[in-house]
């Protein structure tokens, strides 16, 4: 199984706002993002859904290795 099938496995949340969020990084800027991204990315995965879409809206704080990330995730769909 390739890297981007893991992880767009991992990608479906069962949380429709994230599982749109997260399949629209990885189809749009997962083929340009950098090794320390797809592995922030695959470390931001083992977050339980509320902790991630909280960051994601701005509720939770965002730890700053993360804040690019998330930043990126934000502008999906701007």
């Amino acid at each position: 199984m390739s890297e981007l099938s893991r992880l767009k496995m991992r990608s479906r949340r069962g949380l429709k706002e994230l599982d749109v969020v997260l399949q629209h990084y990885l189809e749009h800027h997962y083929p340009s993002a950098s090794p320390t991204d797809i592995q922030r990315l695959d470390e931001l995965l083992d977050l339980q859904d509320p902790l991630l879409f909280g960051m994601l809206l701005g509720m939770d704080p965002v730890p700053e290795a993360y804040t690019a990330l998330i930043n990126t995730l934000r502008q999906a769909h701007d």
